[in-house]
């Protein structure tokens, strides 16, 4: 069982809030193997099960072995469909004859009169929407598909990728953007690029091509994620409606260059270059002080982002911890969050695992 999937209990107990994971899955003995073609289609399809399931991405990142997906998963408040939305979510997975059918079908049990008639009417919508607003499903749909597509289009059989996948339950605010941030340098740090904006299959080259929902994405992570108005008919999320995409795309850059510096300024490895935005432009994001930047955070071992199973402050840890002990943890388990290592230490953030 995924984590995801094992963290439900704490996600669904509150109906105002939504959750954030980021997921990754790599190809089977880590081969390059998709190539431009291939990430193409996977995004088209990660589109479409996003509009079908009604979960939102909020950035991503195709490398050529392995992909990350940063997705939202809303509240149960917000788990709800006219039989008319409904319709227009079954339009972007099945033909329209098909869907047609379905809304007669509908159509003809609202109007029963009888209980048999309405559990009827019940039933056929849980036959759909019972595969929506679930991260599991989610995964399971688009990566099954994008392995048949793959294995038909090579003349191959058997698995595709690795295993299932993994996530981390990943906090509203500072813990998402630097998450965020992490997903998109992928290509630059693998010195695939200069300049993340040049990798076209990750959420902030699409939003800088002009694509509005990785633009509402990104808009959305920045907007610190709180919990106080609504929007797009999601609670607990502000109102994205009036941030500037120029403003967010000019704030989102510069965490991206900080975030993305080769040069590591600790004194025992100070001459050491990695991939990356050169030394000048790092030093240049640097006077602030001594205070601390989501870069720190960034320059940091990479299993807390896939490994970690929660991700956030102290006390957002310990709280999604305390939800879920006795269901999957020892009731007798005496600590909490863990302080993060190495780069992390002193970064603010908290883990649920301890890494070594």
């Amino acid at each position: 069982m995924s984590k995801a999937r094992l963290l439900a209990p704490w996600v669904d107990d509150g109906s105002d809030r939504s959750a954030i994971y980021h997921v990754v899955s790599r190809i089977v003995g880590r081969d390059f193997l998709l190539d431009a073609q291939c990430k193409e289609q996977f995004v088209r399809y990660m589109r479409m099960y996003e509009a079908f399931c009604g979960v939102r991405v909020l950035t991503y990142c195709i490398m050529t072995n392995h992909f990350h997906i940063l997705v939202e998963i809303p509240p149960k408040c917000d788990r709800h469909l006219s039989d008319e939305a409904l319709i227009e979510r079954l339009k972007v997975l099945y033909s329209k004859e098909y869907v047609d059918q379905v809304r007669l079908h509908l159509e003809l049990l609202a109007k029963a009169i009888h209980p048999e008639g309405r559990a009827a009417h019940a039933e056929l919508r849980e036959r759909y929407t019972r595969r929506m607003w679930d991260l599991g499903l989610f995964m399971k749909t688009l990566k099954q598909r994008f392995s048949t597509w793959y294995n038909k289009k090579h003349g191959r059989r058997g698995t595709l990728w690795e295993a299932r996948y993994k996530s981390v339950l990943v906090e509203n605010g500072y813990a998402a953007r630097t998450m965020a941030a992490y997903i998109e340098l992928n290509p630059v740090r693998a010195g695939m690029v200069e300049d993340p904006k040049a990798y076209r299959w990750c959420g902030y080259a699409e939003a800088v091509a002009g694509g509005q929902l990785a633009r509402n994405g990104l808009m959305r992570i920045l907007s610190e994620l709180d919990s106080d108005t609504a929007v797009d008919g999601w609670s607990g999320a502000r109102d994205i409606t009036k941030y500037d995409w120029r403003a967010v795309a000019q704030r989102y850059r510069l965490i991206l260059f900080e975030d993305g510096a080769s040069y590591d300024g600790r004194a025992e490895i100070a001459q050491q270059q990695r991939r990356g935005f050169s030394e000048a432009q790092w030093k240049k994001e640097q006077e602030r002080e001594g205070k601390l930047s989501i870069a720190e955070i960034a320059r940091c071992q990479s299993r807390y982002f896939v490994e970690g199973a929660v991700l956030g402050s102290r006390e957002w840890v310990n709280e999604v911890i305390e939800g879920i002990k006795g269901d999957f943890l020892s009731e007798s388990r005496k600590t909490l969050s863990s302080k993060m290592r190495g780069s992390l230490d002193g970064c603010g953030l908290w883990s649920m695992r301890k890494l070594e």
